[in-house]
């Protein structure tokens, strides 16, 4: 019995930390954000497109990652301890594939922690594109961070559904080859 507890203590500590619960006020008022996960996000035979401006105020749009066979959304928050964790393992992943054309894009919503994003990026030392949240990419939260989408370069999903949750450069490693193997 005490072995049962200690096993269903340790995956619930384990489950709790692999991803980060929402705040629920995270994205923008003006965001114009669907109450459920996947509206604004592009269906089935659609493309999904987006408007948005890096974390350095320039502008940014889905045409600048349209030549890219992966394009990987990692949603993030400054206050995510597993996203912050993943982080330097993603862009180990981006420097492994760029030239691949493979891209990854960072986007946080928490407009009142930039002074913590700004220190993140500088601790974890990364160079692929860190974009602010706009309602095209808040389709595709789950309410948890780290949220990962993949599609391609022209903007068609890969996965159906996001992936939560944080994971190890071997797992991203394993995802992210064997899209670039598909897609030749």
């Amino acid at each position: 019995m005490k072995k049962l507890l200690l096993l269903l203590l340790c995956l619930t500590i384990i489950l709790s930390f692999s991803a980060c619960g929402g705040s629920g006020d995270a994205v923008p008022a003006d965001s114009g954000s669907e109450s459920e996960a996947g509206d604004d996000a592009a269906p089935s035979g659609e493309y999904f497109t987006f408007t948005t401006e890096t974390f350095g105020g320039e502008a940014f749009t889905s045409d600048d990652v349209k030549d890219a066979k992966v394009v990987m959304i990692n949603m993030w928050e400054p206050w995510c301890g597993p996203c912050v964790g993943e982080m330097p393992d993603l862009e180990k992943l981006y420097q492994t594939y760029k030239d691949q054309g493979f891209v990854i894009l960072g986007v946080f919503s928490d407009t009142t922690a930039d002074d913590d994003a700004t220190k993140v990026l500088e601790d974890t030392g990364v160079t692929y594109p860190i974009l602010r949240m706009s309602k095209e990419f808040a389709g595709f939260q789950t309410g948890y961070v780290p949220t990962t989408v993949f599609l391609t370069g022209e903007g068609a999903l890969l996965h159906e559904d996001p992936v939560t949750g944080s994971h190890t450069y071997e797992e991203w490693d394993r995802m992210v080859s064997g899209l670039l193997e598909a897609l030749g």
